[in-house]
């Protein structure tokens, strides 16, 4: 027998279970979303609320397992160890679980235990740096440094930033820097940059310029900020020879026009060729002060590509020490300087011209060449200067000194090109 419902019956059951329905449904939205909120908390009854609602949640357990191992206040390196257990158990390749489980192992003594948590973690995510860096940091702190040095390799060639750290750790048990760069450190020009700077970092100045040694051989294509500390670290150790040579390497591994270069000139830049400016051996200027704009110009040049252009505005008068570059030289060496200066309708009192002086000397004695204003061609200007005998660094700059005459201004424009110091061949007296 069928039995039938007349339609506002039918309709009226249909309804009440559409509400169960929805409050099945709702329930569960409900419950989820506090246990959600729970889990972003940073209390134990939070995070633990959070679990009882989502029980089966393995990423909720996980967080409760990080509190209770990692809370200042009170850890709990058993109970976390519990958890995480139940985290893998409802999630067996939990990566992350895998390595704290190791890390609360290791710290409560379980060695054995921790190394193969740590495996599982590796089995569960072979690729991964963290996974490959913390095992390899489990097994540096257990003194097998083939093994940790396998795994912390991985590490860096996988993550290239980890490599300073990395270094630092293994350097302070093994100081053996060639077993460090053929085990530990891959051939990677921005592993190589990170590990001297932390060398660099840690005063270590030998093995900073070993590494970069190893760094040339990559044939690397450097940044000016990639060798800049370890040629200010060296000029300040009074490598002053190395040092140079160091920004003759870096610069030439850069994207940087032909310098015009007489051999024996100290000075690197000497036609202003490349766009550098601001640091050790290239030119530093502003490219505006008060009264001048300084800029380089490819219109008007005596040779290569380009001159520097000091534009006065005719307002300011300045007290002007500026482009400047430095060179290194050697004790007790007479040096001829060079340079041309071109003008252009230059009026003041005080004209433009060169300055030589040591950097290491105090107080500063320098010399100075003749000033130039009106309106000249390109003009060559020289003078002789004599490095003391614990000299090794010199300034060049370009100045231009105040008006005796208040009331006077600088306006008009002046060129610079072909800067250069050479050593003079030594003079010895005819018997």
């Amino acid at each position: 027998m069928i039995l039938r419902l007349s339609d506002s019956l039918s309709r009226g059951l249909l309804v009440a279970a559409a509400l169960l329905v929805g409050l099945w449904l709702s329930f569960f939205s409900i419950r989820a979303a506090f246990a959600r909120h729970y889990t972003e908390g940073d209390t134990a009854t939070q995070l633990e609320m959070a679990v009882r609602l989502e029980p089966n949640n393995a990423d909720y357990l996980y967080n409760l397992g990080r509190f209770q191992q990692y809370n200042l206040e009170k850890p709990d390196a058993a109970l976390a160890e519990l958890t995480y257990r139940t985290v893998i158990a409802l999630n067996p390749v939990a990566t992350d679980a895998w390595l704290d489980l190791g890390t609360a192992y290791e710290l409560d003594g379980k060695t054995e235990s921790a190394r193969q948590a740590y495996l599982q973690a590796q089995n569960s995510y072979p690729t991964s740096a963290d996974v490959a860096w913390r095992y390899g940091n489990f097994l540096l702190r257990q003194g097998e440094q083939a093994d940790a040095y396998a795994q912390l390799r991985r590490a860096i060639a996988a993550d290239p930033q980890r490599a300073a750290a990395a270094y630092s750790r293994a350097y302070r048990n093994n100081p053996d820097v060639d077993q460090l760069l053929a085990e530990l450190l891959p051939p990677n020009q921005t592993v190589y940059i990170n590990v001297i700077s932390e060398a660099l970092g840690a005063q270590q100045l030998a093995v900073a310029k070993t590494l970069w040694a190893h760094l040339l051989t990559l044939h690397p294509h450097l940044q000016l900020r990639d060798f800049d500390p370890l040629v200010s670290d060296l000029l300040s150790a009074h490598e002053f020879t190395e040092a140079r040579q160091v920004w003759d390497q870096g610069t030439s591994t850069m994207n940087l026009p032909p310098l015009l270069q007489l051999k024996s000139s100290v000075v690197w830049d000497p036609s202003f060729e490349t766009d550098l400016n601001g640091s050790y051996f290239s030119w530093q200027y502003p490219q505006i002060i008060q009264g001048v704009s300084i800029t380089l110009d490819k219109s008007e040049k005596l040779s290569g590509a380009q001159s520097l252009r000091l534009s006065f505005d005719g307002k300011h008068d300045p007290n002007l020490e500026t482009p400047c570059t430095q060179a290194v030289v050697q004790p007790d060496t007479t040096y001829r300087f060079s340079g041309w200066i071109r003008t252009d309708r230059l009026v003041s009192d005080q004209g433009v011209a060169f300055r030589i002086r040591a950097i290491d000397q105090h107080p500063p004695v320098g010399v100075s060449t003749k000033q130039v204003l009106g309106t000249n061609p390109w003009g060559f200007v020289d003078q002789t200067w004599t490095a003391g005998p614990q000299i090794h660094q010199v300034q060049i700059c370009v100045v231009r000194a105040p008006s005796e005459n208040r009331a006077l201004r600088i306006s008009g424009t002046a060129w610079i090109d072909d800067v250069n110091l050479l050593p003079q061949p030594t003079e010895h007296p005819k018997p």
